[in-house]
């Protein structure tokens, strides 16, 4: 991996809010949540089948979910670009294309380098996934596999924008920040302990927070959350890496890919 990176160029943050890049990801958060949504209902189909009506009109509970997601990610996309900015963090080749401005990492670098580790990630995850499958088979990676493959790409989108905006974008960056002041009060730049720290923290959670969707359609065991746990951070602490060295565009490739693989051609394996 080349050594340019982020947080090694040298020169000052611009000082000014990326506004454009917020309504850009805002945009991009809620198509990925829309491509991820024919996924969901095929994976939940049998949940959704035995619940009772929803005394909504379908219409209005769209423009409901459609006004929350707005203001949810609007405050996470708007609190982690403000925080970024402080520690050399962000979406830099976003920003250079929005703002006509030179990025200090190179687009072939950013999608060589997040193709690379995503496929190897997914690939690394679906080796395990398919060694415990047998003995879980209520999974949501088995019961994707019954999805058809336009709706599990589609569910790609949602891995690698939303959930990258939320983990590595907000969580990541909020740790780190904190770190930054609590242990690097004298320190402009984020230190390397600082960042491990903040990045397990962040991988911890986003492990945590696939278990709700779990519990839906399996029982949520010791087994189950120390599951979650290992396959989530094997995933996420080298998205959380790239994020650091390379923006969140890399993380955003990295997610995808793994995504791609899981999803779209390791589910193929059950199958057989």
């Amino acid at each position: 991996m080349p050594s340019e990176s982020i947080d090694n160029i040298p020169g000052e943050q611009p000082k000014r809010f990326p506004w454009r890049v917020l309504w850009f990801l805002l945009i991009a958060s809620l198509v990925g949540a829309a491509a991820g949504i024919p996924f969901i209902l095929e994976v939940f189909r049998p949940l959704i089948q035995n619940s009772p009506p929803i005394p909504i009109p379908l219409p209005l509970l769209v423009v409901i979910g459609v006004a929350e997601n707005l203001l949810l990610f609007g405050v996470i996309i708007g609190i982690g670009l403000l925080l970024a900015r402080r520690m050399g963090l962000g979406a830099p080749l976003i920003e250079s294309w929005l703002y006509h401005e030179d990025s200090p990492v190179r687009l072939r670098d950013s999608f060589k380098s997040g193709a690379l580790l995503g496929v190897a990630v997914g690939i690394v995850l679906v080796i395990i996934i398919l060694g415990v499958a047998p003995h879980m088979p209520d999974l949501p990676f088995v019961r994707a596999a019954r999805a058809p493959i336009w709706k599990r790409l589609l569910a790609c989108f949602y891995g690698g924008i939303d959930e990258e905006v939320l983990t590595r974008l907000f969580l990541l960056t909020l740790f780190a920040w904190l770190g930054l002041r609590v242990f690097q009060k004298e320190k402009a730049r984020l230190l390397p302990s600082s960042f491990w720290i903040a990045n397990v923290l962040a991988a911890v959670l986003f492990g945590l927070g696939h278990l709700p969707a779990a519990s839906r359609v399996m029982q949520i065991t010791p087994e189950v959350i120390l599951l979650a746990l290992a396959l989530n951070g094997i995933a996420a602490v080298p998205f959380g890496y790239l994020y650091w060295k390379r923006g969140l565009e890399a993380a955003m490739i990295a997610h995808f890919c793994a995504d791609f693989v899981l999803y779209v051609v390791g589910v193929g394996f059950l199958k057989n």
